[in-house]
């Protein structure tokens, strides 16, 4: 299992993707910090403004990547270490490794999900040190144990939804699906979020990774056993349909 994700991350290493990875990680933060430092703001504001206002703008930050980059972004990567065998017509290569399908299969899965830790840990580090060297000040470290404990959250909840845009991706065999997927399912999630994290918003299983944004930053009520549910039966599905497909797929 090591040697097919080392072999993952050796083929990624010469690919677009880890560009992608970085940047999007960096986007929505880098574009708040310019913004903001464009802006003319008051100098003389106190030091208790200045926490509660970048306690905000970490919120916004978080909340704006989880509805209009990760979603997009993940299906890319996804579809991106799935499908890259057949786009470079190298899938008889892959399959000639002596693990089996299954294998190569969980060694993908887990490279996609490393970079979607990835993605997540460049944009909390961006958020922090953008707004650090433009305040010279960190929101308390309550605040940040707790912001470090809801993308933790929001990032397990995304290794549940990755199963859909691999499956799309291994039944297309492309990355443009995928991504069209990732597009309207930010369409669909933002439409649905748009008053705030509603109980029947709830149901959808794409809001998933980010209603903690919404609970424990807007204090939006959760209800466990409707996102549990949704949980479970998104992944379980999904994932046995992963599977299936990819242990019955041709080669060629």
């Amino acid at each position: 299992m090591f040697n097919i994700i080392y072999s993952e991350f050796v083929k990624l290493k010469k690919s677009y993707i880890l560009i992608v990875a970085l940047f999007s990680g960096c986007v929505i933060s880098g574009t708040i910090f310019i913004t903001d430092m464009l802006r003319q703001r008051n100098e003389l504001v106190s030091l208790t403004e200045r926490v509660s206002f970048l306690e905000g703008r970490i919120v916004d930050i978080d909340r704006m990547s989880a509805l209009f980059i990760y979603n997009i972004i993940f299906s890319l990567i996804a579809a991106y270490i799935f499908s890259r065998e057949h786009t470079d017509k190298t899938a008889n290569t892959l399959y000639a490794y002596s693990a089996g399908r299954m294998k190569i299969f969980f060694g993908k899965f887990i490279t996609t999900c490393a970079l979607i830790v990835f993605v997540y840990l460049i944009q909390v580090l961006t958020t922090y040190l953008s707004l650090y060297i433009e305040w010279g000040v960190l929101p308390s470290a309550k605040f940040i144990s707790a912001d470090i404990k809801v993308n933790i959250c929001s990032i397990l909840l995304q290794f549940l939804l990755m199963p859909i845009p691999i499956l799309i991706a291994n039944i297309t065999r492309n990355i443009i699906v995928p991504i069209v997927y990732g597009l309207l399912g930010d369409v669909m999630v933002g439409l649905l979020l748009g008053a705030g994290a509603n109980i029947y918003s709830q149901f959808c299983p794409l809001t998933l990774p980010i209603l903690p944004f919404y609970h424990y930053h807007k204090g939006d009520p959760i209800d466990i056993v409707i996102v549990s549910g949704s949980a479970i039966i998104t992944f379980s599905v999904f994932m046995l349909l992963c599977m299936y497909h990819y242990s019955k797929v041709d080669i060629d």
